[in-house]
């Protein structure tokens, strides 16, 4: 096992990497948010509900985080980071996520660094509680499964170059 953590993350620490790391999705929520409102304003109803629960299916996962900060004051996290894989509890099991899948590990608010999984899974630890050998096992992690999708012909959605806080530390 590499890390086992436990920690509490405030509001900013999850709404800050929430909004920057979806960004395309938010473009979508506000457009489909004008689709739905002229659809309500133009058309029959039955337009009006499938626009909106197309809307609702494509923005799911960004709802859910926005609606969590919102609702939560402080989300307690309980992470294990092993050899192959991150596993974080959902009320009382673990899931995991393999560590093939990553796609970056990014300082997207100043006192977190964000973990991105290729499902779309957005795990936030704060910089105090990564070790500096449990980050740079991370990092591999993502530039080898990064080049590997590459040599697959599949595009990765973030460079493997180390972010600027990355750049400092070293």
């Amino acid at each position: 096992m590499v890390a086992e953590l436990r920690y509490d993350l405030t509001r900013r620490q999850r709404l800050i990497p929430h909004i920057r790391a979806c960004r395309l999705t938010q473009l979508l929520v506000i457009l489909g948010a004008v689709g739905v409102g002229l659809a309500a304003a133009r058309g029959p109803w039955w337009i009006f509900l499938i626009t909106a629960l197309f809307v609702l299916w494509f923005s799911r996962c960004y709802a859910v985080g926005f609606w969590n900060v919102l609702f939560v004051k402080s989300q307690h996290m309980d992470i294990v980071i092993e050899d192959k894989g991150l596993g974080y509890m959902v009320g009382k099991e673990r899931w995991y996520i393999f560590l093939d899948g990553l796609t970056a590990v990014r300082d997207l608010e100043k006192t977190v660094w964000t973990i991105q999984h290729w499902n779309g899974t957005l795990v936030n630890i704060p910089k105090t509680m990564l070790s500096e050998d449990a980050l740079e096992f991370l990092c591999d992690w993502v530039r080898r499964a990064n080049d590997e999708r590459d040599k697959l012909g599949i595009r990765s959605p973030y460079p493997t170059k180390p972010t600027k806080a990355q750049q400092g530390a070293s």
